[in-house]
């Protein structure tokens, strides 16, 4: 285990002394304790603390984890709505994470830094429970952190083994071959782990995949493009949206953010969503891309350009221009 100077200090066999032995506090329950005075530490964390200083896990441990008011582990809760909802939350920035505990249930989480943001995502896990909860947090700009989590389910633990395979001995979240790509689950991935890039009149879209292995990666490319959104897998193995590809890609998600924290992701000119490049206007119209590129240039026919040294695109009104020209067989 890595040593953090910071939780050395914190750590001791006097700490765990006083909390868990004498307190009989539960892991889970000094944890929360700790979120409370800004600490941010993890129960496997402080269960090998423990275990360094010879306190360890007594067998009344599993008893003071347990929820005094659980889910009904006899009820399921999934459904397909439920299962597109948690694939796009782990698409994006949130996590499955295990019961240390004998029974094989897991729990949804995530740490966000805007309330507005984590709200809504934990609104599709009512059902488990899901709560927000706010705590200190130096990473933060804000100096806060919000925590989203639900509670322990059988449902949950199914999900795990979808997710977290294990490689090199070690759970890695990785996408499943059945993973959703609808409207919901790449909203909440574009939410989470998405971002838009603007410079000049080039602009870009890229989900964030970084850690997934290539091959999840290509196969969500291959996926993104079964529903008509053209992109491709990056040298930073990240998906790039090409330029092609945007106007599909918001017309799947909607063009307006459903939380205002994000509305500058969905803020692009309403030419990216109509213009068309001249070489799409030919193939859309059978004519020839030199006697159009012509038309254009010697203003016969309209075109729009973001700079002055723009690419030429074609709005709906040019394009009917060209169709109107070709009617007269001026476009050919």
């Amino acid at each position: 285990m890595r040593e953090q100077p910071h939780h050395v200090d914190l750590l001791t066999k006097e700490f765990f002394q006083k909390h868990y032995v004498e307190e009989r506090m539960s892991y889970p329950k000094i944890r929360e304790m700790l979120l409370k005075q800004g600490h941010n530490i993890h129960v496997g964390t402080l269960h090998k603390y423990a275990k360094q200083h010879g306190v360890g896990r007594s067998r009344s441990e599993a008893k003071r984890e347990r929820d005094p008011n659980p889910l009904d582990y006899n009820i399921s809760y999934l459904s397909e709505p439920m299962i597109e909802a948690i694939d796009g939350f782990l698409l994006g920035d949130g996590n499955l994470n295990k019961s240390t505990g004998q029974t094989q249930t897991s729990r949804l989480q995530c740490h966000l830094e805007h309330e507005e943001f984590c709200d809504f995502m934990m609104r599709p896990f009512d059902a488990y429970a899901a709560s927000v909860n706010q705590y200190k947090s130096a990473a933060m700009k804000s100096g806060a952190c919000w925590h989203g989590r639900t509670k322990f389910h059988p449902d949950l633990y199914g999900q795990y083994q979808r997710w977290y395979p294990t490689l090199d001995d070690e759970p890695f979240k990785t996408p499943p071959q059945d993973v959703r790509i609808t409207p919901i689950s790449v909203m909440l991935w574009f939410l989470g782990d998405g971002s838009t890039v603007q410079s000049g009149d080039s602009i870009s879209v890229r989900l964030s995949t970084d850690y997934f292995p290539d091959s999840s990666v290509e196969m969500l490319v291959e996926k993104l493009k079964v529903v008509g959104i053209l992109c491709h897998r990056n040298n930073d193995n990240r998906i790039y949206i090409e330029a092609r590809g945007i106007p599909a890609f918001f017309d799947f998600i909607g063009k307006k953010s459903p939380v205002k924290c994000y509305d500058y992701k969905f803020e692009l000119p309403e030419w990216r969503f109509t213009a068309k490049r001249l070489r799409e206007v030919t193939d859309e119209l059978g004519v020839s891309y030199n006697r159009l590129s012509h038309l254009v240039k010697t203003g016969r026919i309209g075109c729009y350009r973001a700079s002055s040294k723009g690419r030429p695109r074609m709005l709906p009104e040019h394009i009917e221009q060209a169709k109107d020209l070709k009617k007269t067989g001026v476009l050919y």
